[in-house]
């Protein structure tokens, strides 16, 4: 019978087991298994990493990829769309900053996972989970930035959490102490305030009783008689005093272009019902109605916001200005290449009801720092170019103004957001439908020709800067693909430290060269002083190579 009840456990506890590690461990899948607009969708991105695997959990598909040394997991929808990037970090190389607060708020707990998460429209952060070391434990979900002081960003735990500091005797005695220091001081301080207040109290009656006690004046002197008069005046000065202290008239508040704020009661309840949706704590709020939209200004966590309404309540869209930190990397990779020693000024990101969401951003180029002429380009939500405005551009018949706000759309009224930049009038047709069958999504295509009958395409993709290069046949014969400076090998990094002292690193690519199979890296860096540019090639070893 006994060995019957423990049979009995012992298979509840298999069945346990295996219900969360199922829930635990995504489905396993075969390359032929996975749908080919997302194989297109990696391929395009991540043309130049390993594939190992594939997995789907629900709706949504993961490739393990290898980056060099690196390892990752890309996400990406049924339909082929994007979704987010984790690259693996060690928990020996996260900054002690993250580790501390780690430590701090889950001791005992384990880092499941630690990577540097890309998802569009954010910046790339670090991205962790922490758990209990138990089997079936829930995670809690930690985002830092991955630049500066590498703040908290987010901080989700599970529904069933426990704060796991409770269970440390010292921490409950801390928070003891500190409890009942705040209450002292609380006593003290009203104790002290009862004394004043009897003191006060007996001084007044004192003060009172000698009254009574002194003898009547005697009858007025000259020098005295203008003391009544002081006494008798009193009255008038309180009565000027208070003349002087009418309510001033409300100031009238204005926007940049000189609309006047309107009162918040008149503004329709379906207007007010939608901020409240778009801006749950929205701070120094002012609302304007320009034309027939209703426009509510004001600073949501810290940022000057715009959100645009119609009298319906319908929401139409909401301007923010962002920080420096807001650019992406595909973003800051486009301003770095095309204009390098770039300054940021400002940037507006957009959120339309229509999906159509945007970035604008300001920066002075190297050679308009002191004349303060500014650049302004313009990116789509996955972080690709769409046009870009020159310094002598003009907002408002001439006035220099920031772009915040609903300048933004007078920008876009100025511009052609129908544009399309492929160059492509000289290059065969074969080579143009080979470059389509391959990157049918890719748009804003660059095409130069060597002189030598090769065809080379440049694009962005969410990775960054890409070329491909064709020959007259249509073959593809070389694909380079811009990798990110930090991620550089630590051996071509020494080598360069070494080698190239008065030099830094600009960029460097992977190239591919398909007809002999060679892969390599071209590293390009700059003089310091002289700004010249010099292109170093290295194998996959970090050894240098001619190539």
């Amino acid at each position: 019978m006994r060995n019957k009840i423990l049979f009995v456990l012992l298979l509840s506890v298999i069945q346990l087991v295996t219900i969360n590690f199922n829930s635990l461990f995504a489905q396993k899948l075969k390359p032929a298994e996975v749908p080919s607009d997302v194989v297109q969708t990696l391929e395009e991105q991540y043309s130049y990493v390993k594939v190992t695997g594939w997995m789907k959990e629900g709706n949504t598909y993961i490739a393990s990829i290898k980056d060099g040394s690196t390892n990752g997991k890309v996400y990406l929808s049924s339909a082929g769309e994007w979704i987010r990037t984790l690259f693996t970090v060690p928990t020996n190389e996260l900054p002690s900053s993250i580790t501390d607060y780690v430590k701090e708020n889950y001791p005992d707990f384990v880092i499941a996972i630690s990577a540097l998460e890309e998802k569009e429209d954010e910046s790339t952060h670090y991205y962790l989970e922490v758990k209990e070391d138990a089997v079936g434990a829930k995670p809690s979900v930690l985002t830092f930035s991955s630049t500066g002081t590498n703040k908290l960003l987010s901080r989700t735990d599970p529904d069933d959490f426990k704060d796991p500091t409770v269970k440390h005797p010292d921490k409950v005695e801390q928070a003891k102490a500190a409890a009942a220091e705040k209450q002292a001081q609380k006593a003290e301080a009203a104790k002290r305030e009862a004394e004043e207040k009897a003191a006060a109290e007996k001084a007044a009656k004192e003060a009172a009783k000698a009254a009574a006690k002194t003898p009547a004046p005697k009858p007025a002197t000259t020098s005295t008689a203008s003391k009544p008069t002081n006494t008798a005046s009193k009255p008038a000065e309180q009565q000027k005093e208070t003349k002087s202290k009418k309510e001033k008239p409300e100031p009238v508040v204005k926007d940049e272009h000189g609309n006047i704020a309107i009162k918040a009661n008149t503004v329709p309840e379906a207007v007010s019902k939608t901020l409240v949706k778009k801006v749950l704590h929205p701070a120094e709020l002012n609302w304007f109605l320009v034309d027939s939209m209703y426009i509510a200004r004001c600073l949501n966590q810290g940022k000057k916001t715009a959100v645009y309404i119609t009298p319906q309540g319908v929401w139409d869209k909401t301007l923010t200005i962002m920080p420096e930190e807001s650019v992406t990397g595909l973003m800051a990779k486009h301003l770095n290449d095309f204009y390098p020693g770039w300054r940021f000024k400002s940037a507006v990101k957009e959120q339309r009801a229509d999906k159509d969401d945007k970035m604008m951003v300001e920066f002075y180029e190297k050679a308009n720092y002191k004349a303060k002429l500014v650049t302004t380009v313009f990116f789509d939500k996955a972080g690709k170019l769409i046009r870009t405005v020159d310094p002598d551009y003009e907002l408002g018949g001439g006035k220099s103004e920031s772009a915040e706000d609903d300048a933004l759309n007078k920008y876009y009224e100025k511009m052609n957001m129908t544009l399309d930049s492929d160059d492509a009038s000289s290059v065969p047709e074969n080579v143009k439908a080979a470059f389509k069958l391959k990157y049918p999504k890719v748009t804003n295509v660059e095409w130069t020709e060597d002189g030598y009958m090769n065809y080379r395409a440049m694009f962005y993709t969410t990775r960054g800067k890409e070329f491909c290069v064709y020959n007259s046949y249509g073959e593809l014969t070389e694909t380079w693909v811009m990798g990110k400076n930090e991620s550089l090998s630590a051996t071509i990094q020494d080598y360069l430290k070494k080698e190239y002292k008065n030099y830094k690193l600009k960029e460097f690519y992977t190239v591919k060269r398909l007809a002999d199979k060679l892969t390599a890296y071209k590293v390009i860096v700059v003089n310091k002083k002289t700004q010249d540019e010099q292109e170093l090639w290295f194998n996959l070893s970090g050894k240098p190579i001619e190539y």
